[in-house]
């Protein structure tokens, strides 16, 4: 994990870490957190920031934007206890956050570049994880 990024776990048994999945998620890796992502979208958004979701093929994906010129990504995860997607989960959850601003290389030649995750989307995805009834921890082991 860098200095301007942020992970973050909990742990929930609000979220599906069982069921069967559908296969045309994830490009048929199928990750659980399709419902975590939606949540925290909204949210998100419930707070005054832009957000929505879509699968990809590693997992769940928030695209939010929180400033005119500061965009973010929450990558969802379902921390497996077999570390491997479509497989049974367990009720533990990772979120790793990001931040970009477009600036111009030069003054001229558009470059996005990582910045320290905005305090209101921290805020916001903090709220979100506490009003499940969770405890917010440093995600020391997570990606990054």
């Amino acid at each position: 994990m860098g200095a301007l990024d942020r992970a973050i776990s909990f742990k929930t048994e609000k979220f599906d870490f069982k069921s069967d999945l559908p296969e045309e998620y994830n490009a048929g890796n199928r990750f659980y957190g399709r419902d975590a992502a939606e949540y925290f979208s909204e949210k998100l958004s419930a707070s005054g920031l832009t957000a929505d979701f879509l699968d990809e093929d590693w997992g769940w994906l928030i695209l939010g934007q929180a400033a005119p010129s500061t965009q973010f990504e929450i990558a969802v995860y379902n921390v497996n206890e077999h570390s491997e997607g479509g497989r049974p989960g367990a009720p533990e959850w990772g979120l790793w956050i990001r931040a970009f601003q477009r600036k111009k290389l030069l003054g001229l030649l558009p470059k996005k570049v990582e910045v320290a995750v905005p305090p209101p989307v921290e805020a916001a995805v903090t709220a979100a994880i506490e009003q499940l009834g969770a405890s917010p921890q440093d995600w020391s082991d997570g990606p990054g």
